[in-house]
């Protein structure tokens, strides 16, 4: 048989066959990319995706650090990314907010409630799987100095709300999404019924751990901040994290959230990442964390040798 005939029947074969396999097995030969929005414990959470993968044979591809939550949520949607780290409360509260969902506090207060309501509503509705979330709850917090606290008497929201009704002034730092967004300040203020005005609230678009380190210095006044639950910068700071006595902040656990099809495509994918978040806890992400915001290191290292440290990779 003349060769040029046999590869052209070699390659109407392969064709057939891809065709025969379905959708999926197109997609199986492209790169799985992983996404994260820009602050730390997303860079250290896209890490270890991308890098469990990796580890485990399958084709990634590094999209990490696109930008905001609105960023990241519509490039999942579009499909220009496959899979990154998203928290419970963040979808009820802000990707679900136009759906006419109404998700009494005792669902999103809840950690087993709100992530059955999440996997079920976006799966449904946009095709995406919610995997295994993380032990740890990365809520919205507002912190204050040790000293301070302890000079005004100020220990939960309840007690700064007290404060500023009675004329005591806060000088605020934030990143803009805790300004802008519906479950950040805003819901502080509706829930406790104090309000700081916004010529007084100081934005830093770094992220919590520039408003944790102007609170900790103190720069341009400032006496108060947003933190993350999970930012090592807290204890390395000796912040007091104020109680949120009446439950003003959902459950924020991280957990991958892939396109069905991607998930489809790469079934093992869901047990390679299951295995990492597994392992993630509140203080293990703090710990993660303080490694990059206070101890300089890189993410990518950060998650390699946590990585290492259970036994993912060698």
């Amino acid at each position: 048989m003349p060769m040029l005939r046999l590869r052209s029947l070699l390659a109407v074969g392969l064709v057939m066959l891809l065709l025969a396999a379905g959708p999926f097995a197109a997609m199986a030969q492209s790169p799985i990319r992983v996404g994260s929005k820009n602050f730390t414990e997303q860079l250290v959470l896209g890490e270890l995706i991308l890098q469990a993968l990796a580890a485990h044979g399958l084709p990634v591809e590094n999209r990490l650090s696109l930008g905001g939550t609105a960023v990241v949520r519509q490039a999942l949607e579009t499909g220009e990314i496959d899979v990154y780290a998203e928290y419970t409360g963040t979808a009820l509260l802000v990707h679900f907010s136009g759906y006419g969902l109404d998700v009494p506090r005792e669902v999103w207060s809840n950690p087993e409630t709100s992530t059955t309501l999440v996997r079920e509503v976006d799966l449904e509705r946009n095709g995406l799987a919610w995997l295994c979330p993380a032990d740890a709850n990365n809520t919205y917090a507002i912190a204050v100095r040790r000293h301070w606290a302890e000079e005004n008497g100020v220990y939960t929201v309840a007690d700064l709300a007290a404060y500023i009704n009675g004329g005591g002034r806060v000088i605020f730092a934030s990143n803009p999404e805790f300004i802008d967004r519906p479950d950040g300040l805003q819901a502080f203020e509706q829930t406790y019924g104090f309000s700081i005005p916004r010529g007084d609230v100081f934005v830093l678009a770094q992220g919590s751990y520039a408003t944790a380190q102007a609170l900790a210095n103190g720069a341009n006044g400032v006496n108060a901040a947003m933190v993350f639950g999970t930012d090592g910068t807290i204890a390395a700071f000796d912040l007091v994290v104020l109680d949120d006595p009446q439950g003003a902040m959902p459950i924020y656990q991280p957990a991958p959230v892939v396109r069905s099809e991607v998930l489809q495509a790469y079934p093992q994918l869901e047990e390679v990442l299951c295995q990492v978040f597994a392992h993630l806890d509140g203080r293990t992400l703090a710990e993660l964390n303080a490694e990059v915001d206070v101890y300089g290191r890189q993410p990518a290292a950060v998650a390699r040798d946590f990585l290492q440290r259970i036994g993912v990779t060698r």
